[in-house]
């Protein structure tokens, strides 16, 4: 497998916030990465001593093959599985949690979300939120979904504590308003 990257840390939003994993970060089709043999991957979640492993980035679909005998193997480490995208490709891998982030001004992958949901996949959206016009998108967006609203974040959006926290002030009276949660980005709160 084409991997860019394996480390441990804690996860930074969603249903999961705060649980330390490992990490592994998928290479796309063009990036750099390093070549990982599935017992190799199996043997670094084993010595993590982590119950979670975090799945993302990279062309996910393209080595499909490979994670469905790799998330075999953590389920029997008796780990938890996170596949972590924005849902763009339709997967068929037998992972714990779908954690799929969204932001309003992309499309969003209606059809595959309401699969995974139909597949009796366990889902969470993480929706970055800036301001009324993301809102907005995302309230008409979200009458498509079939989605629980106890699994759906509303996250504020931002690259900076700053805005981070200007956004959070705004959402939180939105998410009163409108009955959604709103999540956490740890980063922030951890200021890293």
């Amino acid at each position: 497998m084409k991997i860019k990257d394996i480390k441990e840390g804690l996860i930074d939003s969603g249903t999961l916030i705060g649980m330390p994993a490992l990490f592994l970060a998928l290479s796309g089709t063009d990036d750099e990465g390093m070549e990982k043999g599935v017992d190799e991957l199996l043997e670094a979640v084993k010595n993590s001593f982590k119950r979670y492993v975090v799945i993302a980035g990279g062309d996910i679909a393209g080595q499909e093959g490979e994670l469905k005998v790799l998330l075999s193997g953590i389920e029997d480490l008796y780990c938890h599985t996170v596949i972590e995208s924005d849902g763009s490709e339709m997967l068929d891998l037998d992972a714990d949690l779908y954690s799929l982030s969204l932001k309003p001004r992309d499309i969003w992958p209606v059809e595959n979300i309401n699969a995974y949901v139909s597949a009796g996949r366990i889902v969470e959206l993480k929706i970055y939120l800036e301001d009324e016009i993301d809102l907005r998108e995302t309230l008409i967006a979200l009458s498509n979904h079939n989605v629980p609203r106890s699994a759906i974040f509303f996250l504020p959006a931002g690259d900076d504590l700053e805005s981070y926290r200007e956004n959070a002030v705004f959402l939180s009276e939105e998410c009163l308003k409108y009955g959604f949660r709103l999540g956490e980005r740890l980063r922030f709160t951890l200021g890293k």
